[in-house]
């Protein structure tokens, strides 16, 4: 009996144990199921209706005075100021002396041969007086009115063919068209200003030996301008004469509105850009000034997004019976975070915002997309 007794007590442990072990596995079976609750994915959707959308046209160009010349030297001789210093700053009127070279040696030329032509019409008188007393009187009245510190005015018209050969015999055409030509370059000693302006660079001073061919300087008139913008080949095909622009610049407040003169047809082939040119008058403006311009230009049958709703390759995730699928699109122009996009059809529904995990083909929950939509539009009416 004694070696029967520490069997029984093991026993009694393991089915001890057994018991209790069923007990508290029915004690846990009897406690409500804990699950852990599924997080919904939050998509926030639009519904795509195209139209006509405004787009900006950046640009940015160089202003130029519409009347500017660069003055060279046509003759060569000793450079000599006019009546005043022909230096950068400095305003001339119209016709008034911008600078002179030295043309005393030239002119005295030029009265020699004026002097030359004026013996050979005296010489003509008499015979004139003989051979042709009839057609005389306007040659006559020429030879008294001719000086040699005048410029020439013109000769008396032969009128016919026989005074004419007459008049040339005596060699009296040579000797005028002679002259007229020195006085022409005696008179490009003398640079006078063609239009109201200021002298805008000047390259030559007092004393100095000027040559044929070297230039003088640069003159302009500050009351007109021109401005060349520089607008991408893309942007172009938007852009018409006639259209409004808008330009700022950091040297002047406010702005500038101005109308569109006309386009370039060709391209810049080093900056592959086309020029857009447009006529100003403003007192701001000066010379060699940088503006920026913006046009804003109507895209018809488009819709604007969210730039960060493209995907490299220019696709947006739509919605079709719950399920999502990338959709391509064309991109017209972006703007910082906007882009104009069509091919869109009207009423696709898209996801509005970036949301992280979105795939193609994921499914989302109906009743999560109207209920979305429906606080969407409750929201749009609470702004209005």
């Amino acid at each position: 009996m004694s070696k029967i007794k520490p069997y029984l007590i093991a026993l009694i442990i393991v089915i001890a144990g057994i018991v209790i072990g069923r007990l508290l596995g029915s004690g846990k079976s009897q406690q409500p199921d804990r699950t852990v609750p599924k997080k919904e994915l939050q998509v926030p959707l639009v519904e795509i209706t195209n139209g006509r959308v405004q787009r900006v046209v950046r640009m940015n160009g160089k202003v130029d005075a519409l009347r500017k010349i660069e003055i060279y030297a046509e003759v060569s001789g000793v450079f000599v100021d006019g009546a005043r210093p022909f230096r950068e700053g400095r305003r001339f009127a119209k016709g008034e002396v911008l600078l002179r070279i030295e043309d005393s040696v030239y002119r005295n030329s030029v009265l020699a041969e004026k002097s030359a032509l004026l013996n050979e019409l005296t010489l003509l008188m008499p015979d004139l007086l003989i051979d042709f007393p009839e057609q005389a009187e306007p040659w006559k009245k020429y030879l008294d009115d001719f000086s040699i510190h005048r410029p020439l005015g013109p000769l008396p018209r032969a009128e016919n063919e026989r005074l004419r050969n007459y008049v040339a015999a005596r060699n009296i055409y040579k000797k005028f068209f002679s002259v007229r030509s020195m006085e022409e370059t005696l008179a490009k000693y003398r640079i006078s200003a063609p239009f109201d302006g200021v002298v805008t660079a000047s390259g030559a001073n007092p004393g100095i030996l000027v040559r044929n061919g070297q230039k003088l300087g640069e003159f302009a008139a500050m009351t007109a301008f021109e401005l060349e913008l520089s607008a991408p080949v893309r942007e172009a095909a938007f852009i018409r004469k006639g259209d409004r622009v808008t330009l700022t610049s950091d040297d002047f407040n406010g702005s500038i509105e101005a109308e569109i003169a006309r386009v370039n047809e060709a391209i810049d082939p080093d900056t592959q850009t086309v020029g857009v040119y447009v006529l100003l008058s403003d007192s701001r403006l000066k010379d060699g000034m940088y503006l920026s311009g913006s046009l804003s230009v109507p895209v018809n049958n488009a819709s604007a997004i969210a730039r960060e709703l493209l995907d490299t390759q220019n696709r947006v995730f739509a919605v079709r019976d719950s399920v999502l699928s990338l959709l391509p699109v064309e991109v017209v122009s972006v703007d910082g975070k906007t882009a104009i996009v069509q091919g869109i059809p009207d009423g696709t529904v898209i996801v509005a915002e970036p949301v992280e995990g979105l795939f193609n083909g994921m499914v989302i929950s109906v009743e999560l997309l109207i209920e979305k939509q429906e606080q969407s539009e409750a929201g749009s009416e609470q702004e209005g």
